[in-house]
């Protein structure tokens, strides 16, 4: 039995077919679909950014920097590889605003704000699963611990 076979059967009864005018109904298994839709170095915490509110290239660019999870270096090529891919699936809309220096804003989609959600469900597995005990502390999310404990 295929992945679509396997969905459909324990799924809500919901028709590929009734939902083919969506823009990301090209793929033939739905776990396939997602993985080739979040790979990448980048694209999960892009989005997960992107929830606040819209942000200019070099606000996320420097979100990927700075924090605990922080990258040591982002090619800028390789981010816009990323921000282009999230565009082309329908989950950030790219506003040009023109001007010198050249102002690009990315936001969330709807489709995009729907997978927050699920990478939310992400983040609190990885914190319960994941994280150092001393980074939960340092962000105030364990309590500390008592000396002879």
């Amino acid at each position: 039995m295929d992945c679509v076979s396997v969905w459909a059967n324990g799924g809500q009864g919901m028709n590929a077919r009734s939902q083919s005018r969506e823009p990301l109904k090209i793929f033939n298994c739905p776990v396939h679909g997602i993985q080739r839709i979040i790979s990448g170095k980048y694209k999960l915490r892009i989005l997960w950014d992107l929830q606040h509110g819209p942000r200019r290239y070099g606000q996320i660019r420097k979100q990927l920097l700075t924090g605990i999870s922080g990258t040591k270096a982002v090619t800028p090529r390789v981010l816009s590889r990323e921000l282009k891919n999230l565009a082309a699936f329908g989950l950030l809309k790219r506003t040009d605003h023109g001007g010198v220096p050249k102002r690009v804003e990315y936001k969330l989609t709807a489709l995009g704000d729907s997978l927050i959600p699920v990478i939310s469900v992400m983040h609190k597995w990885g914190v319960q699963h994941l994280v150092r005990e001393s980074v939960l502390r340092k962000l105030g999310l364990l309590a500390e611990q008592k000396p002879g404990m």
